[in-house]
């Protein structure tokens, strides 16, 4: 039976806080590779790398699935929602922002998601917890963004937009994938997934990055195979453990845990520092996770 954040044993709070860091590096690795690759090519080598491990892994497990038509065009349908398109529109937005502000920004998701579920999903509720939740989020994009930018567009902070169009590509996949995917094991979900992304994006790569991919040297495969193997094998058989030990609910933690995780490395690894009101942004945007989760909160005011 999965575990409430209050039954929580410590393995699965090293699993939750281990996934947390996993998703927070995403946005180090982007950094570095970005020095080296175009945003198309990361994103390419990213799933087409995953693909391969947890193909591999499934092939010999062989866990059941149906091959029909209506599951490979869910998959297609969830591979464009979680992986094609909002990879492409973080990587293309850290060219322009700090992987720190991007990870920040990110955590919009869980509102978004909360929001959009409401409207399209039926018995999906906005609760007190949930809309005071969302409203304290935009309160922090908006101070992380910067109110006084906040409806001006231009090159040098087009990359903050796209990154919360990202947010909203995630949330309609969280909701495609309660409507469409329950059939499916979070497994099959996964590889499907990298499949089908790798099966979308392969033809563009070899028509207009052809010349990119031949010229890869060694340090730049190392870096795309940790980048693969760390934030997306590893992390998904994390998600996966955390799915059975504690249910879909104490997930949330992890996008808590993201961002601070993403700054701390950027920090570390890059010497990349974030604002004042960045920072004052993420505290608020927790806050709103917090109250939009409930059980923490719920636990501390009693």
């Amino acid at each position: 039976m999965p575990l409430g954040v209050g039954l929580m044993k410590n393995a699965d709070w090293a699993l939750v806080i281990s996934l947390g860091i996993l998703w927070g590096m995403s946005f180090v690795f982007v950094e570095l590779l970005l020095a080296y690759l175009s945003p198309f090519m990361i994103v390419y080598l990213r799933v087409a790398i995953g693909a391969f491990f947890l193909l591999a892994y499934v092939l010999m497990k062989r866990p059941a699935f149906e091959c029909s038509a209506e599951n490979i065009i869910n998959l297609m349908i969830m591979a464009l929602l979680n992986n094609v398109i909002p990879f492409l529109l973080i990587t293309i937005g850290q060219q322009t922002t700090t992987g720190g502000l991007a990870a920040i920004l990110n955590a919009n998701t869980a509102f978004v998601t909360m929001v959009l579920a409401a409207a399209l999903v039926p018995h999906e509720a906005l609760t007190v917890n949930r809309v005071a939740g969302a409203l304290i989020g935009v309160v922090g994009v908006t101070m992380a963004i910067g109110y006084q930018n906040i409806f001006q567009l231009y090159d040098g902070n087009s990359g903050k937009y796209l990154i919360l169009l990202a947010t909203i590509s995630y949330a309609l996949a969280g909701i495609w994938a309660k409507l469409r995917m329950q059939s499916l094991s979070p497994m099959i979900a996964a590889t499907g997934m990298l499949v089908m992304s790798t099966l979308i994006l392969t033809p563009y790569a070899f028509t207009f990055h052809f010349d990119e991919m031949v010229s890869l040297n060694f340090l730049v495969i190392q870096y795309a195979l940790a980048f693969a193997l760390f934030c997306s094998v590893i992390a998904y058989f994390l998600y996966f453990k955390i799915l059975e030990r504690t249910g879909a609910g104490n997930l949330l933690i992890c996008t808590i845990i993201i961002p601070p995780s993403s700054i701390l490395l950027n920090a570390i690894l890059l010497e990349q520092m974030i604002t004042m009101a960045e920072m004052a942004g993420l505290a608020v945007i927790t806050t709103g996770l917090l109250v939009l989760d409930g059980r923490i909160l719920g636990k501390i005011l009693k």
